[in-house]
């Protein structure tokens, strides 16, 4: 069972989902050229939730994230404490309303 987190009222999941109409990829995009390491996975989570919107969803399904290292150069040019980036990708997809409340109810559950 792939792992669900709730965020700006979007479900990540971390895997497939059947429930789900396609609606389009989303992506992550840096905001900004320095202090990226200042960012953090809910930065990644709200750009992603507000493209989600945009396109009518209401969860990102194969949801995948993490930080990776620049270049050897670009991390010379900044400093050594901003050659990390966060990344993120995902579907935008509408579930059904049943499957939204009810993996609503397990993250809540789960996270109190």
């Amino acid at each position: 069972m792939a792992y669900k987190s709730l965020f700006n009222g979007i479900i990540f999941i971390e895997g497939d989902e059947e429930y789900s109409s396609l609606l389009g990829n989303v992506e992550y995009k840096k905001e900004g050229f320095y202090n990226n390491q200042l960012k953090n996975l809910d930065n990644v989570k709200s750009q992603l939730a507000d493209k989600a919107k945009l396109l009518g969803a209401n969860a990102v399904i194969e949801f995948k994230y993490g930080q990776k290292s620049t270049t050897w150069l670009r991390s010379m040019i900044l400093g050594l404490d901003d050659n990390i980036n966060w990344y993120g990708s995902g579907i935008a997809v509408k579930i059904d309303d049943n499957k939204y409340n009810e993996y609503t109810k397990q993250i809540n559950s789960r996270d109190q």
